[in-house]
């Protein structure tokens, strides 16, 4: 019990920390609403059990073994981010329009907010070396691992949506607040220089 209990914290330290993914779900809850953010939200937890999935699987292992094939898919990550950002940043909407928001759920796609969502977990390397080393420390080698795995990977999964729920309410709380002064556009062009820095970081480390 205490070795789930270290686990949580861990997953929850790990998972409240500012990232592209929170980044990614306070831009969409702010855009679109709390109801519109979660097919992202949605997107990105299960992004997230599947890389669980893969690493599980010995993949993950392989890949961060393979310096060329962790490098391209640390590449194509960090362009992934800029992409969003690149998005984020030439966004026109205004902020009478955002406070709307029957009006603006009706301008995304919000199957295209999920395979966001899906891919920025996806294509992120980080969170496979992350569960490769995470995982093993909490698996007992002596009882049924596949029943430990899918524990230890739900939790987190459910740990994750309940962060970034949070987060999507709290942005759409003090929605008014952020946007008062018509200060929308400046917080997607922060946003968008915000997934930049973070894909430059990506890159470089």
């Amino acid at each position: 019990m205490s070795g789930i209990i270290v686990f949580i914290t861990i997953a929850f330290l790990t998972l409240s920390s500012p990232g592209p993914g929170v980044l990614f779900t306070v831009t969409n809850s702010i855009n679109y609403g709390v109801k519109t953010s979660l097919f992202g939200i949605f997107g990105l937890i299960i992004g997230m059990f599947l890389i669980a999935v893969i690493s599980a699987s010995g993949v993950g292992l392989i890949v961060t073994s393979n310096p060329k094939m962790f490098t391209i898919l640390k590449y194509i990550g960090a362009f992934y981010l800029m992409y969003l950002g690149y998005k984020n940043f030439i966004k026109k909407f205004s902020s009478e329009t955002i406070l709307n928001e029957e009006s603006i759920q009706s301008k995304i796609s919000k199957a295209r907010l999920f395979y966001q969502g899906l891919f920025a977990s996806l294509l992120n390397p980080k969170t496979i070396v992350f569960f490769i080393a995470l995982f093993p420390q909490f698996i007992d080698i002596k009882k049924n691992i596949i029943y430990q795995f899918l524990i230890l990977s739900l939790s987190f999964c459910f740990i994750g949506f309940l962060i970034h729920l949070a987060y999507a309410n709290f942005s759409s709380i003090f929605k008014e607040k952020i946007l008062s002064g018509n200060n929308f556009e400046k917080l997607n062009k922060i946003s968008g220089c915000i997934f930049f820095l973070l894909a430059v970081i990506l890159i470089f480390q």
